[in-house]
């Protein structure tokens, strides 16, 4: 009797404890609201610092990524088997034909220095060919191994885009600057030199040395490249404003090259390479942190901008749109005569139209610019509002091992932990609410529990006493 008892007294125990417990369960197992962008969220979100976006992804992918990517051996190839086939080939026919990608074409004469003159020919396609190719690996090698090593070495640059644009603007800086210092060599020898009527006299009869002709057929190479790079690397915000300022600058080059207006071409060089050497400075420096020297490169970069862009560029333009037709008299087109180049009003509205074109391009950059001046007058700081977010220093270099930029990095991250001590105060509080109501929902259950026990027992005994 007794044995029955207490095996009934146990098994309603716990048929009765099982619900409670259960209950209990279901109370503590409820998760506690969770809030969005806590602190260990926001910890994760700044330790994956170079996580690729969507797009990305998409570009890094894409064959022209990859194009990118080997830049240095595919153009360092093409280069040794040119000048292999050059130098090793017995077979006349290559040799004849891989000379054209070395060396000047078109020779006529020589003048009373005893220096070489050419004149313009089709095949000097093959000469710009070649250079496009070697710029490109000139670019890609110094950015590569010179300019991003410099960067982390003695400007302290580690993050990885950071670096790339430094390296980008550093060989912006150094062509523009070659560039400008041999533009002005020739420019100091030239007949027009501050006689700007000598451009169009005796169109289109004028040939050019070796050193002239080398100089503007590079500079075509370098625009075409520079197309090159726009489509290859990842495009930018001001992606279209740049295609449309390369084209047109490549029309122009191209179009007064075959025209015989390379005089009035090699001052839109000058001009143009002058206020650049400015701009790259300017943005080196940003990138460096050096932002007062780089406020002050930028007030250079703004004057020159102005001065020769707004001021000598519409004063060319507009001497060309007075002057040109008359001064070029003798060189328009006759109906029936056998001439080398001629002019007709079709053909000088073209030129005048890009040249036009290009300085609307200037001036829309010129807004640009202004906001940039803004920002300096205020004391911001100039910042080129031309370029994407990711052009600052915000991203650490992969295998940096310096602990001390690891600690800068992480003080540059405190303050968006301050901003989360209030969400995680409120966690807390959240938290200790729901430790409260779970404790007192536990000693509910072991009150219930040992009343249901003793109801239990009273009612079993009760009945066995009946």
């Amino acid at each position: 009797m007794a044995t029955s008892t207490r095996t009934k007294i146990a098994s309603q125990v716990s048929r009765r404890s099982d619900k409670s417990l259960n209950s209990f369960n279901v109370v503590q197992s409820k998760p506690p609201k969770k809030e969005q962008g806590t602190t260990v969220e926001g910890e994760k979100e700044d330790v994956v610092v170079d996580e690729m976006t969507s797009l990305d992804q998409q570009y890094h992918d894409s064959f022209l990524a990859a194009v990118e990517r080997n830049q240095i051996p595919i153009s360092r190839n093409l280069m040794i088997l040119l000048y292999s086939l050059n130098m090793l080939s017995s077979n006349s026919n290559i040799i004849r034909f891989t000379s054209k990608f070395i060396y000047l074409q078109n020779k006529v004469g020589i003048n009373s220095s005893g220096s070489s003159i050419y004149d313009i020919s089709i095949d000097d396609v093959y000469f710009v060919i070649n250079w496009v190719v070697t710029v490109t690996f000139l670019r890609s090698f110094l950015i590569k191994y010179c300019f991003e090593p410099f960067a982390s070495r003695f400007c302290h640059i580690y993050s990885r885009k950071a670096k790339t644009r430094f390296a980008e603007q550093s060989w912006s800086f150094l062509y523009w600057g070659v560039s400008f210092i041999f533009g002005v060599y020739l420019y100091l020898d030239a007949p027009y030199f501050n006689d700007l009527d000598q451009i169009y006299i005796n169109w289109p009869n004028f040939y050019m040395d070796a050193k002239f002709k080398s100089y503007y057929l590079i500079s075509m190479a370098f625009w075409f490249q520079q197309i090159l790079v726009l489509h290859v690397e990842k495009p930018r915000k001001d992606h279209y404003q740049m295609f449309s300022h390369h084209i047109i600058t490549c029309l122009l080059i191209v179009g007064s090259y075959y025209y015989y207006y390379f005089r009035i071409g090699h001052l839109i060089l000058m001009i143009m390479d002058s206020v650049d050497i400015f701009l790259a400075a300017a943005k080196m420096l940003k990138y460096a942190k050096f932002n007062n020297a780089c406020d002050a490169m930028f007030i250079l970069f703004l004057v020159s901008w102005i001065g020769l862009r707004h001021g000598v560029y519409n004063y060319i333009f507009y001497h060309a749109w007075d002057k040109s037709v008359h001064l070029m008299s003798d060189g328009q087109c006759i109906e029936g005569a056998v001439q080398k180049r001629c002019w007709t009003p079709t053909v000088i509205n073209t030129f005048l139209g890009l040249l036009g074109g290009l300085q609307v391009i200037t001036c829309i950059w010129m807004y640009l610019i202004s906001k940039v001046a803004y920002r300096v007058v205020i004391g911001s700081g100039a910042e080129d509002v031309r370029s994407d977010e990711d052009d600052t220093d915000v991203e650490a270099e992969d295998n940096v091992e310096n602990d001390t930029d690891v600690e800068n990095e992480v003080e540059d991250k405190d303050e968006n932990k301050d901003e989360n001590m209030d969400k995680d105060k409120d966690e807390d509080d959240r938290n200790s609410r729901f430790s409260t109501n779970t404790q007192d929902n536990a000693n509910k259950c072991d009150v219930d529990e040992k009343s249901m026990v003793y109801s239990s027992v009273m009612e079993i005994t009760l009945n066995d006493a009946k």
